[in-house]
């Protein structure tokens, strides 16, 4: 039975999907420059040729590892492929995680054992707590012949066609701005937004990673703990 390209997102699926290939050890995904390949260790790797990295390895023991490295650029320059659009999306479609969003230039990753932050309910920030936005009225258009037996007051417009402007329900010919004129689409009237009840994520910086079944087997150490670990190996 044929595996879809969108299907490989561990080391069975892709196996699967090289063995159906004309060569069973590269096979093209035929999205995004990106190829199959299987290596001399077993590994089965994701290779961006646009980006001239790997973003994911499959091993053999069920594990698969991320990255986003800085690579060279043609230019003489290094080019952060975390901050590529392209690069997170092709990271989250195979890896197996749940979601990958980038907020102030900083990556954060969504695993599928992410638990709920708590409840956080504040006052709504997009309506200031007054339950309503502003908002923007446009006039509308009749199609009657002119002279407008039912809009005599209304002013043809400079082309032979008869259509014309009729004054809105504020009474203003054009467009214009209405001040709290509709219920805010964050809070849906309520002046209370919950801030809280997200889902966690994990701060990752491009390097490599090793995941399992969408989840991260080993977090790396924070600086805190980093520093803790230093001072009591420098007490012992």
């Amino acid at each position: 039975m044929a595996i879809s390209k969108w299907s490989v997102t561990d080391y069975d699926t892709a196996s699967v999907y090289l063995s159906e290939g004309r060569k069973k050890w590269t096979r093209p995904l035929y999205m995004r420059g990106l190829r199959l390949t299987k290596r001399s260790n077993g590994d089965i790797a994701i290779n961006d040729n646009w980006s001239n990295m790997t973003p994911v390895i499959y091993h053999k023991d069920g594990t698969v590892t991320i990255e986003a490295p800085t690579v060279a650029t043609h230019f003489g320059g290094t080019w952060q492929t975390l901050r590529s659009q392209t690069v997170r999306y092709n990271i989250r479609q195979f890896s197996g995680i749940k979601d990958i969003k980038q907020q102030n230039y900083q990556c954060y990753l969504t695993f599928q054992d992410a638990e709920v932050t708590p409840p956080k309910i504040q006052g709504c920030r997009t309506c200031k707590q007054t339950g309503r936005i502003d908002s923007w009225c446009n006039s509308s258009y009749c199609s009657n012949e002119w002279p407008c037996a039912e809009h005599p007051e209304a002013v043809q417009g400079t082309s032979v066609s008869s259509w014309h402007k009729v004054p809105c329900e504020h009474g203003v010919l054009n467009g214009h701005e209405v001040k709290r004129g509709q219920q805010c689409y964050s809070c849906n009237g309520t002046r209370k937004r919950d801030y809280g009840s997200r889902l966690e994520t994990f701060k990752w910086d491009g390097s490599p990673l090793k995941l399992k079944d969408g989840n991260i087997v080993k977090r790396p150490p924070t600086e805190l703990e980093k520093r803790i670990a230093a001072y009591v190996q420098l007490q012992s």
